[in-house]
C-alpha cells in the first residue's frame, strides 16, 4: 500500500510540474488571451453575464457561455490575474486525478497511477491545461460526472454534468449522455441526462443580458453543426486523427485495452462510452481539435487499466521508485525551463517592443495596421498590455490617432515617427513634424 501511495503522489507531482512548465516561457495563446480580457472586463464591469471583448471588436461577446469565465473572474477579484493560470491548472490536475479514480475502480491502484501518468504526460493536456481555456473546468466536471455515473450515483452525475454543460454546452453533456447510452438498461441514465440539460435550457430561455440564443445557440452551435461557419475542420474523421495523433503516450495502451476487453468485462462500459463520444464528435460539419480533448481523461483511464496489466509481477518498490524518478525529472524539466521549449517564439510585443509599449497607459487606444485582420495582435496587446487595440487599414485616414503598431512594408505618414521596431513590426506615434513619408 505504501508503494501505491508513493506512485499515485508521484504521478500527481509530475503532472503538476508539467502543467507549470510552460509558465517558464512566454505563452502566446490566442484563445487564452481573449478569455483573459473577457474575465478582466467582467471584474471591471462588476458583472457575471455581460461578456465583452474590445470596444472595437466584439463589444458584446456571445461566442461562449459565461460560466467558464467565472472561476477566472473570481480569481482576479480575490488574488489578481496572476492566480488565473494556477487555478485552471489545478482544475486540470483534478481531472487527471479523477481519471485515475475511474481507472482504480476498474483495475486497481496501479491502473490509477498509470492512468494519471499517461494522461498527465500527454502534451495536449499539460501544455494547455494551465491556461485560461474553457477546457480545464470542462474536463473537471465532465470527468467527475462520468465517474459518479459509473459508480451508479446518477443524481450526483446529473449535477456535475449540468455544470459541465453550462461551461461548454453539448461538449459538457456528451460524456454523461454516452455513458447513459452505454448503460441503457439503467433508466436513471436518461433521467440524469434530461436533468443535466435543464439549467442550460433555462438560461437560454431567460437569456440574461440578451444575445445568447442568437450568438451562442445559433451563431456557434447550430452554425458548427450545419457547416454554416467556415472555421474548423470539415473532414468527418478529424476527431479520430486527433486521438491518434495527439493522445500520446497513451494511445498504444488504448488499442491494447480494446483487445483486453474480450475478457475484462468491467472495462467495456468505459470503452463504449469513449467510442460513442468520439463517434458523436465526428457528426458536426465543423470540428476543432480541442473539442476532442473532452474524451482524453476517459481514454487515459482506459490506457491506465491496460498498462497496469503489463506491469503485473513487477516489484511494487521498483514501480514506486520509477514513478518517483519520473516526478523528479518532470520537476527538473519544469524548473529549468526546458518544458517551455514547446512554445512558439515570443511575440515582438513582449520582446523588441516590450519596453516602449510598457510606457503607454492602460486602456489607451492603439491602431493595428497590418494589411489584414490580424486578430492575434489585437489579443496580445489587449491581454498582455491592457491596451485597447483596434484594426485599421491605414494611418493616413485617421487624424485622431496617436499611437499604432504597423507591419513592415506599410507606409507610415510623415506626421508619424518610429519609436521602436522589430520582428516585422514598428511602434509609431504621431509627431506632426516630419516632412515626408517613409516606408519601414
Amino acid at each position: 500500500m505504501r508503494s501505491e501511495r508513493i506512485a499515485s503522489a508521484s504521478t500527481l507531482i509530475a503532472s503538476a510540474a508539467l502543467l507549470a512548465a510552460p509558465w517558464r516561457g512566454h505563452v502566446d495563446d490566442f484563445d487564452a488571451q481573449i478569455h483573459t480580457v473577457i474575465a478582466r472586463n467582467l471584474v471591471r464591469d462588476h458583472s457575471w453575464f455581460n461578456l465583452r471583448y474590445l470596444p472595437g471588436y466584439e463589444p458584446v461577446f456571445r461566442d461562449h457561455l459565461p460560466f467558464g469565465f467565472w472561476p477566472a473572474a473570481a480569481a482576479i477579484r480575490v488574488a489578481g490575474e496572476g492566480a488565473i493560470d494556477p487555478l485552471y491548472a489545478l482544475m486540470t490536475l483534478g481531472a487527471i486525478a479523477l481519471s485515475g479514480a475511474i481507472a482504480r475502480r476498474i483495475g486497481g491502484a496501479w491502473a490509477a497511477a498509470a492512468a494519471m501518468m499517461l494522461l498527465g504526460t500527454c502534451e495536449s493536456i499539460w501544455q494547455y491545461g494551465g491556461r485560461l481555456l474553457l477546457d480545464a473546468p470542462l474536463f473537471l466536471f465532465a470527468t467527475a460526472a462520468v465517474g459518479t455515473a459509473l459508480a451508479d450515483r446518477w443524481r450526483a452525475a446529473a449535477v456535475l454534468a449540468a455544470v459541465a454543460t453550462l461551461i461548454k454546452g453539448p461538449f459538457g453533456l456528451l460524456p454523461l449522455l454516452c455513458v447513459a447510452i452505454a448503460r441503457w438498461r439503467d433508466r436513471r441514465g436518461a433521467l440524469a441526462v434530461m436533468a443535466a440539460v435543464l439549467p442550460l435550457a433555462l438560461f437560454l430561455a431567460i437569456d440574461p443580458g440578451g444575445g445568447w440564443r442568437s450568438g451562442y445557440l445559433h451563431g456557434q452551435l447550430f452554425a458548427s453543426a450545419t457547416g454554416a461557419r467556415g472555421a474548423g475542420a470539415g473532414a468527418w474523421w478529424f476527431p479520430l486523427a486527433v486521438v491518434g495523433g495527439r493522445f500520446w503516450p497513451g494511445f498504444p495502451f488504448v488499442a491494447l485495452a480494446v483487445w483486453q476487453a474480450r475478457r475484462k468485462v468491467a472495462l467495456r462500459p468505459l470503452l463504449w462510452t469513449c467510442a460513442l463520444m468520439i463517434a458523436a464528435l465526428c457528426l458536426p460539419e465543423r470540428k476543432w481539435g480541442n473539442h476532442t480533448y473532452v474524451a482524453f481523461p476517459f481514454l487515459g483511464a482506459i490506457a491506465g487499466v491496460a498498462a497496469a496489466s503489463l506491469i503485473e509481477g513487477v516489484r511494487e518498490k521498483i514501480l514506486a521508485a520509477a514513478t518517483a524518478t519520473l516526478a523528479a525529472v518532470a520537476c527538473v524539466v519544469s524548473v529549468s525551463g526546458l518544458g517551455a521549449r514547446v512554445l512558439r517564439p515570443p511575440c515582438p510585443f513582449s520582446t523588441a517592443l516590450a519596453g516602449p509599449l510598457a510606457k503607454i497607459p492602460a486602456g489607451t487606444p492603439i491602431a493595428v495596421v497590418s494589411g489584414d485582420r490580424d486578430l492575434g495582435a489585437l489579443a496580445i496587446l489587449a491581454a498582455e498590455r491592457d491596451l485597447s487595440p483596434f484594426l485599421e487599414s491605414s494611418l493616413a485616414t485617421r487624424p485622431d490617432l496617436a499611437v499604432a503598431v504597423v507591419r513592415h512594408g506599410i507606409e507610415v505618414p510623415s506626421a508619424w515617427r518610429a519609436v521602436a521596431e522589430g520582428s516585422g513590426w514598428v511602434l509609431a506615434e504621431r509627431t506632426f513634424s516630419a516632412p515626408e513619408s517613409r516606408r519601414p
